[in-house]
This record gives C-alpha cells, structure tokens and sequence, in this order.
C-alpha cells in the first residue's frame, strides 16, 4: 500500500479513535506470515452447524522491502448451532493485535464497521492497533423441504434473521475495557437463492447502539443487501 505519512508518528485523539493526528510518511508495505486454519462446518456459505477458526501471523519487515516494521496477530473463532430444524445460532469471536514500535499506516489498523463486520457502523468509525470483537446472528428461515401446502409455497423461500455485535479498539492492550465496547444491533429478511447450496439473499437494517457514533447524539445505521451471510 502506498500512503502518505509525515515524520513524526501519529497519535488518536479520543479513546475511541475517532480523530487522528500526525499520519504516518509514503511508504510500501511487505509482509511475511503463517496461517492456521480449522474448519468443520457443514456449508461455507450457509452453515447450520459445525466451527471455524482461523489463527495468522504476520510479521513487516525491512529485510524483505517494507517502509514498515510490526508484527501482526489475529483470531477468527465462529461456531454454529443447529437447535431444530433449520434455524441455525452463529457466533463469532475476533482478536486482532498489532505490534509495533513504530507508527502503523492507516490502512493496516484494526477497522470496525461494514455490511460484513459488526453492522451498523460505518468501515472505519473506530480504528487502532488492537481491536477485540463479537457478533451473534439467530437465523429463523421461513422454508421447510417437503411441505405441499400452497400458502406455505409463497412463504417457503423467505426468512429472518436478528443480531448482536460490539467490538473495541485500543491503542495499548492496556485500554481494553468491558463497558467500552461499542454495540450495534439490527435484523433483516432472507431470501432463499439457492435451495442446494441455501444461499441467501441478505437483506440486513443495523444501528450502531453508541450515542455519539454519527456525531454529537446521533447514532450511526446501515441498510446492507448482498448476497450471502455476513459471516
């Protein structure tokens, strides 16, 4: 990534990183790193059942063309519950940490926000060095295989879905704190794109629940449509 910086490191000026100040020099980015990865789920794109987890590890470096030197580190941990039928209760858990003695350009900090990560949030609102994470979805399609009743053939492909998500950002681990996590929350339709693979059309409404998310006493909100789970 290219970028400009200026010479001195930057610094946030909230403890939620709303505002920055000193942004890092041009500069190019060049990593090298290890992946693990587990993954038992019963679909990739739909999942009623089944975990994922996905640990990595990159290090920057000036020895292979880096401007920037820090060492990253991150989980992904989701799990899937099936409690009847195809109603599915998802759960996801991320830690990112980033290490450094140096400044970190912007575009490698730790983002929240967007139609994939915590909804509700505009990507970026809050960005730092670290950032932990959790979002839980509880899926309630309408559709059911086998059912001939010809009401239930209009209703059949449609179902809803509400959720639950809150993440922080720190600049030091040591600003981690449990009533600083910045909550959204919002709900929304599917529909049914592919019977096979259960591929969903998404429909999703979120509302970042932190007073102060879209300025002065307002709260931010989002209106997704994708195709697919956010996670």
């Amino acid at each position: 990534d290219r970028m400009d910086i200026t010479s001195e490191p930057y610094r946030f000026l909230t403890a939620d990183s709303l505002e920055l100040q000193d942004m890092p020099v041009q500069g190019l980015r060049s990593g090298l790193g290890a992946q693990l990865l587990y993954d038992d789920r019963d679909s990739l794109l739909n999942p009623l059942r089944g975990s994922f987890l996905e640990l990595n590890l990159l290090h920057y470096n000036r020895l292979w063309g880096s401007d920037y030197q820090f060492t990253v580190v991150s989980a992904d941990a989701r799990h899937y519950w099936n409690p009847v039928q195809n109603h599915t209760l998802a759960m996801r858990g991320l830690l990112a940490l980033e290490l450094a003695n140096d400044p970190i350009p912007m575009r490698a900090l730790s983002r929240v926000g967007g139609h994939k990560f915590i909804r509700g949030y505009f990507k970026g609102t809050y960005q730092d060095h670290h950032m932990a994470a959790f979002e839980m979805e509880y899926r309630f399609p309408l559709w059911s295989e086998g059912t001939d009743v010809p009401l239930w053939q209009v209703w059949k492909r449609l179902g809803v879905v509400a959720f639950l998500g809150g993440a922080q950002v720190a600049h030091n681990i040591s600003g981690w704190q449990w009533d600083r996590f910045n909550l959204a929350a919002g709900g929304g339709l599917r529909i049914l794109f592919n019977p096979e693979s259960r591929v969903n059309i998404r429909i999703d409404y979120a509302i970042g629940l932190h007073k102060n998310s879209g300025g002065p006493g307002e709260r931010q909100h989002g209106f997704y449509f994708y195709l697919g789970e956010a996670f």
